[in-house]
């Protein structure tokens, strides 16, 4: 089916370098991880995490600003929208992640839709950005996956130990299998009279 949004509807914009320098904000953020320099609405800004919690900054001057507000990400999620179904729930998300999405991507504004397939809309308060795309169909493939690499947690680690022990149990059956094929017919030919 058709995608829930469209990723080639982003606007290009002609944007200045930042008059706040990298080395400006990271003179000021020396403890800031994922420092990064986005571009939003046709102008650049810093965002970046600092005490664990992702912000967003002034490419101009480096001051903190404040998240989008909820119009902000409706007007993102109408922009890239391309169903017709209207949006009817909006919830802030700063922590505890649904499992839906990874809690890395936090703060998002989740926008729920009148739809059949119960579909979500997660945009990054700090970025403006579809960060995910979640409906009923992709909801039972992430129950499916979960249940094929065996992590019940964040279904996302493939190298888990239940995994891994699992894995070898089929390997040593397959072996053992083929071993006892082998003795079965070598068995076989030996009671066979001459």
């Amino acid at each position: 089916g058709k995608p829930l949004v469209d990723k080639a509807s982003t606007a290009i914009f002609q944007v200045d370098a930042p008059a706040y320098s990298f080395a400006d904000f990271t003179n000021a953020h020396p403890d800031a991880t994922d420092i990064s320099l986005y571009a939003y609405q046709g102008s650049l800004w810093y965002s970046a995490k600092i005490a664990g919690k992702l912000q967003r900054f002034s490419s101009k001057t480096g001051e903190l600003l404040p998240l989008l507000d909820k119009q902000q990400a409706l007007d993102v999620a109408q922009r890239v929208y391309t169903g017709q179904a209207k949006f009817i729930g909006s919830t802030f998300i700063e922590q505890n992640a649904p499992s839906e999405i990874p809690a890395r991507v936090l703060p998002v504004w989740q926008l729920t839709l009148d739809d059949a397939m119960h579909s979500t809309l997660y945009i990054s308060a700090v970025t403006g950005q579809v960060v995910s795309a979640r409906h009923d169909y992709w909801r039972l493939f992430d129950v499916m996956w979960m249940l094929h690499i065996m992590d019940y947690e964040t279904r996302e680690n493939v190298h888990n130990p239940l995994l891994t022990l699992m894995t070898s149990l089929a390997l040593l059956t397959a072996l053992f299998g083929i071993a006892l094929t082998y003795i079965s017919f070598q068995n076989k030919n030996r009671e066979e009279p001459v």
